[in-house]
């Protein structure tokens, strides 16, 4: 099992907060979210974690790129030009040959992801989304859940996207050498085909794009 961490934002919503470091990069207590994340998953039994960086990538690539924690290998690779949340996954085409985990660099959500999706066997499906319950019902959420845990879009959910997805290595046929989205393009996709169901927890969720 792999993970893959998608460190490419600009982090425009909290600029100001954070003008001079990509937005993984900023700090809680002296240690950056990034961190926080690698310090999470490479207590689970992975092999590799691949961040796939993107604005300011080069700071990320000098503290991080071919380091070893607690026996799992990190890689960084840095996009050349910006290729949104799904299109950056290209550059794993020929690198990642096994399932792997999915992380929002701007997300952290409290759950043993890589033990619980290890275990995720549905043949007729080559993802699965994490999702968590909202207090409100959500205009931006548009990802439900029916009672066979098949993905549907709506208008409005109950449920927040919490940014973490496991995926077959069979995802790469649907992934493009081009721009492309996770939310507005693949995702829907999928959906569409009926091949991603999803998997609602309540854990600790925080998402540290916003103020």
């Amino acid at each position: 099992m792999d993970v893959v961490i998608l460190a490419g934002g600009k982090g425009s919503r909290i600029y100001k907060m954070n003008p001079h470091l990509p937005k993984p990069m900023i700090k809680f207590k002296g240690i950056s979210f990034l961190q926080i994340l690698i310090n999470h998953y490479s207590k689970f039994d992975i092999e590799n974690i691949f961040i796939l960086a993107g604005y300011k990538g080069e700071i990320i690539k000098k503290i991080f790129h071919n380091k070893v924690q607690n026996f799992v290998k990190i890689k960084c690779l840095i996009e050349k030009k910006p290729m949104d949340t799904a299109g950056s996954l290209y550059s794993l085409k020929n690198k990642i040959k096994r399932d792997f985990v999915l992380l929002n660099g701007d997300t952290f959500f409290d759950i043993d992801n890589v033990n619980i999706l290890k275990n995720y066997k549905n043949k007729n499906k080559i993802g699965c989304i994490n999702l968590v319950k909202s207090k409100k019902n959500v205009k931006l959420g548009y990802l439900n859940i029916d009672k066979n845990k098949n993905l549907i879009q709506k208008k409005k959910s109950n449920y927040i996207n919490a940014g973490v997805y496991y995926f077959k290595n069979k995802i790469f046929s649907f992934i493009k050498n081009k721009k492309m989205s996770m939310e507005n393009e693949l995702l829907p996709l999928l959906i569409k085909k009926n091949l991603v169901s999803g998997k609602v927890n309540n854990n600790f969720f925080i998402d540290i794009g916003t103020p």
